[in-house]
């Protein structure tokens, strides 16, 4: 009797996710209004491992009370370019969920796109939270899901770490030359991309962290997945160093098509 009520169960949820189809990315006239509400990682995992959908849970059911649907913004491993939002037993551990550094070799107030126990941990959480999005919400309340939030650096063009600093010199990924109109055959990053170098190398470096990430997540829900960016004037941009790198602004939008093909759109922060 047990096993033919968790059939019956299993097959009234999959009735459900019939008639409540995935949302889905779709070009229509008109326009949208879109409510967006912050997910932070040092509130989903307190402790390291252990989960707590407590604000997720609140924030669904609120939604539902009040008919709006949501776009959750995922404060990850990025916000406003630093790591406040990491968990507290991240930011107590520096040198295993290191920062960038700078120039100089000091450290910034942002982290490093080479930083594998971050990534881990980033990909572990972010497809918790996705699994558990999948699990309570079947009336598809969520429709888009942000990964991370105006990712990328203040203070230095790129991170200087030994890890970087080797990529750095060795020739650019086929596929972000390509994507950039750039020919092949430069020596390293340098040679590719001149004075545009450190920028496009370190929005390469944190597009494929993001990808890393949102492919794990959408590998459990697939939700439309975005990334935003703190802008630069497009009109007048500045020499790099004036505004954030590292994010998809407009001068390299392609390299994140080429490095991170699980995000569907890119937008800016306004």
């Amino acid at each position: 009797m047990r096993t033919l009520c968790i059939l019956f169960a299993a097959l009234m949820l999959d009735a459900h996710a019939a008639e409540t189809p995935i949302p889905r990315l779709a070009r229509k006239d008109g326009r949208y209004a879109l409510m967006e509400m912050p997910i932070y990682w040092e509130q989903f995992e307190p402790r390291a491992g252990q989960f707590d959908t407590t604000a997720i849970d609140t924030i669904l059911t609120q939604a539902r009370a009040h008919r709006v649907r949501l776009v959750l913004l995922w404060f990850g491993t990025w916000k406003n370019g630093s790591q406040h939002y990491m968990p507290e037993w991240m930011k107590l551990d520096p040198e295993r969920y290191s920062r960038a550094i700078d120039k100089n070799g000091r450290r910034v107030d942002s982290p490093s796109p080479f930083a594998e126990a971050s990534l881990r941990a980033d990909i572990d959480a972010f497809t918790a939270f996705m699994r558990h999005l999948k699990a309570a919400d079947p009336q598809r309340t969520v429709l888009m899901v942000q990964v991370e939030n105006e990712p990328g650096t203040w203070g230095t063009l790129r991170d200087y770490s030994p890890a970087a600093e080797k990529l750095f010199h060795l020739p650019a990924p086929a596929g972000v030359l390509k994507a950039m109109d750039k020919p092949a055959g430069a020596a390293d990053w340098g040679e590719a991309f001149g004075s545009e170098a450190e920028v496009c190398f370190h929005a390469w470096s944190v597009a494929r962290y993001i990808q890393q990430i949102a492919a794990a997540g959408k590998a459990v829900y697939p939700l439309p997945l975005y990334a935003n960016a703190a802008l630069r004037d497009p009109i007048k941009p500045g020499a790099p160093g004036t505004y954030e790198s590292g994010g998809p602004t407009d001068n390299v939008i392609p390299i994140y098509k080429a490095a991170a093909p699980a995000i569907d759109i890119v937008s800016p922060d306004i």
